[in-house]
């Protein structure tokens, strides 16, 4: 396929934002760097051109760990190879674990058995339906508590998957309160997590997963635009 029949093809699929909006008052993890977008110049003001200053955390809103977030000297954000930014991807339905709950391993098989089985390679996006939680301070204390997460077993079987991606729509992939064993389990093996993905509920099982990050020097990740290319109906 040349570049031209990709681009059509692309063109005639729907594209679903996964991203939440970045703006003031967003829920961060509570030790994180909250997000400011300060107007610098403005044409309002008289200025020849508006701008603002943005001040933000790496994991600040929808975003990716990048391993170098865990493991001392791991691979930063920058490093990451391109190609493990978009592919192939498989949506999980998981809201049946709710508040504090669970996704294991024997769940993630169940889920294969009546749907499509994760190939080498995958992108695998969790839907909590957390995101249905998600608001602005000061609303926003029932998203930022009580989040489930994956199961220890549940990450180990992706990472023997070799799966690239591991994404959820909670502030995190491991369950509030925990100890990150799948933090410790994913991105020592190369693995990415994207966390506080949105409308992850509104895509079928397959899709074409896409997204880039900034390139920052060392980074231990950043904020990122996630889209899913979704065949029309």
């Amino acid at each position: 396929m040349n570049t031209k029949e990709l681009a059509a093809v692309l063109e005639g699929m729907d594209v679903v934002d996964l991203t939440l909006t970045m703006e003031e008052g967003m829920p961060v993890w509570p030790t994180h760097q909250h997000f400011y977008h300060n107007i610098v110049e403005s044409t309002e003001m008289g200025d020849p051109a508006t701008h603002y200053a943005v001040t933000m955390g790496e994991h600040c809103g929808t975003h990716l760990d990048a391993p170098r977030h865990f493991i001392t000297g791991a691979t930063p954000v920058d490093e990451v190879p391109l190609k493990q930014f978009f592919g192939h991807a498989v949506k999980i339905e998981a809201t049946q674990v709710g508040a504090l709950g669970l996704f294991h391993k024997d769940d993630i098989i169940a889920w294969e058995k009546d749907h499509v089985e994760i190939q080498e390679g995958d992108v695998v996006l969790l839907h909590f339906g957390w995101d249905k939680r998600y608001a602005l301070k000061p609303d926003y204390d029932e998203f930022l508590s009580d989040w489930p997460g994956l199961a220890e077993d549940g990450a180990q079987y992706l990472a023997e998957k070799k799966v690239k991606i591991v994404g959820c729509d909670a502030l995190a992939l491991d369950v509030f309160g925990g100890t990150d064993p799948t933090h410790k389990t994913l991105l020592p093996k190369g693995i990415l997590i994207i966390e506080n993905l949105y409308n992850l509920g509104t895509l079928p099982d397959e899709v074409l997963f896409a997204t880039l990050p900034l390139k920052i020097k060392d980074g231990s990740g950043s904020p990122i635009r996630a889209v899913a290319f979704v065949e029309k109906k």
